[in-house]
């Protein structure tokens, strides 16, 4: 089923610009400039229930536009969308019961309330009927591990926990949409972690639609089967994480960890080398010719440990982002 249906998506902010100085501060009273910037520009996307989508780009590029489009906060200034067949900008309640926005940036919590009061509150937002209340409160408070800080008031908790209960009270309505805007935002690496194990439980259950925005791409390759890359307000890849290697330029990176010294002739024939030591090399090689070279390096040397694999989704990434710069 479609859940989201973008087509020619876009959104463009007016600014009144002015020449610099007070001079030009003078002149911008008796006659202004406006000037348009376009955040999004003719994004057309669809996104299925039981997919987990990573939104990704650099500062700028609309992610954050985008998920607030999504779900109403921001109306379009141009194209058509329609998310659970409703049309987002009208705010009908029953669009607002069927979607969760949680942003790392803003903390939807009450300061001095625990989250067992503000889960109670959710509750009566909502209209959340009894028995869907205590079934997901049971179940979102073991996934984000929060049973022994439910009545301590958000304010003396640390910033991973306050962001793991927000997690928790955003599904307690059970919303077929997840916008997840940086959730783990200033994260120590355990309440991260935490949190991407929250997000996987709920998309394996396969009848939501969950979308990332992050700038740490450990967020991206846990989480997300396929990526939605954003540059200057336009999609440059929409596609499978897996295959984002060959949206590039298609590598594999070998290497290898010897026994002692290697004694290997015609290594730069292999590919291309970027790393030479007495016991360790590492290889650029085209995809099709790893296992040949992989097994050359193996049986010309005692070899302790070897490894194939892609370069990382950081060097991938800027490096799409020069082509297009």
């Amino acid at each position: 089923m479609i859940a989201i249906d973008a087509a020619g998506l876009t959104k463009t902010y007016w600014y009144y610009d002015k020449d610099p100085g007070l001079a030009g501060a003078l002149r911008g009273l008796f006659r202004t400039r406006k000037t348009p910037v376009e955040a999004v520009r003719d994004l057309t996307f669809e996104v299925r229930l039981g997919e987990v989508i990573g939104l990704i780009g650099p500062n700028g590029a609309g992610k954050t536009t985008t998920l607030k489009m999504l779900c109403g906060i921001l109306h379009p200034s141009e194209g058509r969308l329609v998310v659970l067949g409703f049309t987002p900008t009208r705010r009908e309640k029953a669009f607002l019961k069927s979607i969760a926005y949680v942003s790392g940036q803003r903390n939807r919590l009450f300061w001095d309330l625990p989250a067992e009061d503000y889960f109670r509150f959710c509750k009566a937002v909502y209209e959340i009927p009894d028995d869907l209340y205590e079934r997901n409160r049971s179940r979102v408070i073991e996934l984000a591990e929060i049973g022994d800080i439910l009545t301590v008031p958000q304010r003396k908790l640390s910033f991973g926990q306050r962001k793991r209960c927000e997690l928790a009270a955003a599904l307690l309505h059970d919303p077929k949409i997840i916008l997840l805007d940086e959730p783990t935002n200033a994260m120590d690496l355990l309440s991260a972690g935490r949190v991407r194990q929250f997000i996987r439980e709920e998309a394996r259950e396969g009848n939501r639609a969950v979308i990332v925005t992050s700038h740490n791409m450990s967020d991206i390759e846990s989480v997300c089967e396929r990526v939605t890359i954003l540059d200057k307000g336009r999609i440059l890849y929409d596609g499978l994480r897996r295959n984002l290697n060959y949206a590039d330029r298609s590598v594999k990176r070998i290497r290898v960890r010897f026994q002692g010294t290697w004694q290997i002739e015609s290594l730069h024939q292999l590919g291309k080398v970027t790393l030479l030591q007495e016991d360790e090399i590492s290889l650029e090689v085209e995809p099709a010719n790893a296992p040949q070279a992989a097994y050359y390096l193996l049986s010309t040397s005692a070899v302790r440990d070897i490894s194939i694999t892609d370069p990382p989704l950081e060097e991938i990434l800027g490096s799409i982002y020069r082509k297009t710069s």
